[in-house]
């Protein structure tokens, strides 16, 4: 277990109170401070010679039941790299840590990408921490600070501060116990479908650059059914028993949270929005409640927007017209910027428009799109300098293209579309988008969504423009 959290936060006090309540032999150790001796003591060799063997002290982790590292951020890297093997497999020098069962662990916050070291509430040489060693804890749980708290928790803290120590209305040990029992029988025969989620979930967050290893995604799958176990341990509840080993209704509840706390990212730098967290997991969730004949489930599970409209494309025959018209939609809102957007609607305008009856709500926003390009209209302006770089560039651009055309180099129907839609986009649409990306870009999608072998118009040249040139 990692706690991170702002300095304050009683990060310390709630796990020695844990350790305390669960009856377990307590090992504290600030990690910006320690040496690799303080926590295994000091080498000797055994009597024949053969081995080396360590004479523990008061302090060493030979007799701990529990191991918590504060400031693991501010740890050495050397240290570090000896604290994997305790943390992951319970060793030390490859000697099993026979009595050992938590390791937790505690940091402050990590810096982002862009913090300043100025800035009064940064923590000066707290850092990242190592990707792979984040990795080894199960799960990483964020701690409130002050102000993300409401003011009746606020208040109930400072009342609380008097009033001692409080017992527990049920011993910790005898919760763990028996969550322990109820996550054995779990793992005998989990549902099928949780394999599942966490194959997708790995995809999603692939997509949005955040790697998850193959340790965390089995560590995900179990700690799912931990949380699983201990939601029926703590709660009692019927009808979480219930569905424990059936109905996947109710794993839902216990697959958020098992996600929303497991992700090494969170002791990383780039971590995702809590938000961003939520929309893959229902995304995520919807998909495996699907059949797996469903074309739906198949477009679902792809996560980027436009390789669903591909699939889509694929499997228009058993698509709903309703839902192949969400797809479109959600391949062009995806898009950064206003040039592929519009390409990516008037690609998606020329491939379904006349051969599908998707909704008008649909048909309305690609054609109005298209329109500029498909019907060009000619206006006149007076440009400065700036804009008429960009003239210049795409004036460029077209009559290269147009050449490559007369060389039977390239497709003349993309070169048309690809002129119109570069002037349609002039003067401002196309600040900070390069023209040659922006054609490459309408090749790919032309060439995917298989627009080669439909037959299609050419559209009108913009007025004013000749071999490439403009007015």
């Amino acid at each position: 277990l990692l706690l991170i959290g702002r300095h304050g936060t009683a990060k310390s006090f709630l796990l020695e109170r844990l350790a305390g309540a669960l009856e377990l032999e307590f090992r504290f150790y600030n990690a910006s401070l320690i040496n690799y001796d303080d926590l295994v003591g000091f080498p000797v060799p055994e009597d024949d010679n053969s081995r080396l063997k360590f004479i523990g002290t008061p302090s060493s982790i030979w007799d701990a039941e529990v191991v918590f590292l504060d400031e693991i951020n501010r740890t050495k890297p050397e240290l570090q790299n000896k604290l994997f093997p305790i943390i992951h497999e319970r060793r030390v020098q490859g000697i099993p840590l026979e009595k050992l069962k938590y390791r937790w662990a505690a940091m402050n916050p990590p810096p982002g990408p862009e913090e300043d070291e100025e800035n009064p509430d940064a923590y000066l040489g707290a850092e990242p921490l190592d990707p792979a060693l984040a990795d080894r804890f199960s799960f990483l749980v964020p701690v409130p600070a002050w102000s993300d708290l409401c003011d009746t928790a606020r208040r109930r803290i400072l009342q609380d501060q008097y009033a001692g120590e409080h017992p527990f209305q049920v011993p910790p040990t005898e919760l763990v116990k028996k969550a322990r029992r109820i996550y054995l029988a779990l793992r005998t025969g989990p549902p099928k479908a949780l394999a599942h989620y966490v194959v997708s979930i790995e995809r999603a967050f692939d997509h949005k650059k955040q790697y998850l290893s193959a340790r965390r995604l089995t560590t995900l799958h179990r700690n799912i059914l931990a949380v699983h176990a201990a939601r029926i341990a703590i709660r009692g509840d019927v009808k979480v028993w219930k569905y424990a080993k059936g109905n996947f209704g109710d794993w839902e509840e216990s697959a958020l949270l098992a996600l929303l706390y497991s992700r090494p990212q969170t002791a990383i730098e780039g971590n995702l929005q809590k938000t961003e967290v939520l929309a893959i997991h229902r995304h995520t969730w919807e998909v495996c409640r699907l059949k797996s004949d469903d074309p739906w489930k198949i477009i679902l599970d792809t996560p980027d927007p436009l390789d669903r409209l591909v699939v889509a494309r694929g499997l228009s025959d058993k698509l709903e017209d309703l839902d192949l018209g969400k797809v479109i939609l959600g391949a062009v809102s995806a898009q950064e910027d206003t040039p592929r957007q519009r390409a990516v609607a008037l690609v998606s305008y020329l491939a379904f428009s006349r051969e599908r009856d998707i909704p008008a709500t649909v048909v309305e926003t690609l054609a109005r799109e298209a329109k500029t390009i498909l019907e060009p209209i000619k206006h006149t302006e007076q440009v400065h300098s700036a804009k008429a770089k960009n003239y210049m560039e795409v004036a460029s651009l077209v009559s290269s293209l147009e050449g490559r055309v007369n060389r039977g180099e390239s497709n003349r129907l993309i070169v048309a579309y690809s002129r119109n839609l570069l002037y349609s986009l002039l003067p401002n649409d196309l600040v900070g988008t390069k023209p040659n990306e922006l054609h490459k870009f309408l090749e790919d999608i032309w060439s995917r969504l298989d627009l080669d072998n439909e037959t299609l118009e050419e559209p009108c040249a913009p007025p004013g423009t000749g071999k490439g040139g403009s007015e």
